[in-house]
């Protein structure tokens, strides 16, 4: 093996060791979110990242694919049993709405377009997840992909003390306000976190609201590699990661695996994601950060707080 891939991959795996202990002990930072730190701090303040670039690069682009594949595996088509017709437009709406918030800010703000769309997109559908497969779709550059991140990241942990202070002052009921939850709040796990502020009853409804958001992923990436694709592109307009995406989710619902098996597929999915976040995380200079960084702030919670506006709006 060159020396540089192999440079590259330890490097990596070694500051994907020291996000995770940092996430153990700064739980709501998130591991995609203390990855991606982690390797901004590892890019800007060593420069060992030049003797192992083509490691690093090769983290960061292929692994990145096959995670976003084997993420296929997680949805499962049965949750959407549990929603309502009225639930489901109110789903729709919210990403719809979101991903279009997202293209007019970056058209009429100082926002780079394709991070205002990523701000979108993590907050209409499922957040760091939903980024990280979108990104390279639309060609986003490592700061894009990072600031993005952590906006979203920070805007769902503010969710987990703001729905449900807001629910109580609205007086909502179990159902409306797990709508709220599933609705707007931005990953599953914090979806899981909100709910349980109120009860495992809205907590139950709202994992269960937020899948039918997380199950519109494959239909948002195949709409994404349908309108981005480049005109020299050439052949099957759908990148390969994709159609792998959408048959690993087709296999899993029409040949259920053992659960041990998918929790195997999960523990290698976490570990691709988390080395190409930090391998991401080490092309992403702080200057970008300060340039880019408040503005997109505003963007992000501006569309998190219109989808809250929406998804009130429809009860």
């Amino acid at each position: 093996m060159n020396t540089e891939y192999l440079i590259g991959f330890i490097l990596v795996a070694a500051t994907v060791a020291a996000g995770l202990a940092a996430s153990s002990m700064l739980p709501a930072l998130g591991s995609v979110t203390a990855a991606i730190l982690a390797g901004m701090l590892v890019g800007n303040l060593s420069p060992w990242p030049e003797k192992g670039k083509r490691g690093i690069k090769l983290c960061e682009k292929r692994l990145l694919n096959i995670a976003i594949a084997l993420m296929g595996f997680e949805l499962e088509f049965h949750a959407a049993a549990g929603l309502g017709g009225e639930t489901i437009l109110v789903i729709i709406g919210v990403i719809a709405f979101s991903i279009t918030a997202g293209i007019l800010f970056g058209a009429l703000l100082p926002v780079p377009k394709r991070l205002a769309l990523l701000l979108g997109i993590g907050n209409g559908v499922c957040g760091s997840a939903a980024i990280a497969a979108a990104a390279p779709l639309i060609e986003a550059r490592q700061e894009e992909i990072g600031i993005s991140i952590g906006i979203v990241n920070l805007l769902g942990a503010i969710a987990i003390f703001l729905l449900p202070f807001l629910a109580r002052i609205l007086k909502l009921d179990t159902v409306q306000s797990s709508l709220l939850i599933g609705g707007t709040v931005q990953a599953v796990g914090q979806t899981l976190a909100t709910g349980l502020r109120m009860g495992e009853e809205i907590a139950r409804l709202a994992v269960i609201v937020k899948m039918g958001r997380v199950l519109l992923l494959g239909a948002v990436l195949i709409a994404l590699s349908l309108t981005f694709r480049t005109r020299n592109s050439g052949g099957f307009p759908i990148p390969p990661f994709i159609v792998a995406f959408v048959i690993f989710a087709l296999t899993v619902n029409v040949f259920p695996l053992s659960p041990g098996l998918l929790s195997v597929i999960g523990t290698i999915k976490t570990a691709l994601l988390l080395c190409a976040m930090a391998a991401i995380g080490m092309s992403i200079e702080f200057r970008s950060l300060a340039r880019h960084g408040i503005l997109a702030l505003s963007a992000g919670a501006a569309i998190f707080s219109m989808n809250i506006a929406l998804v009130l709006g429809a009860m």
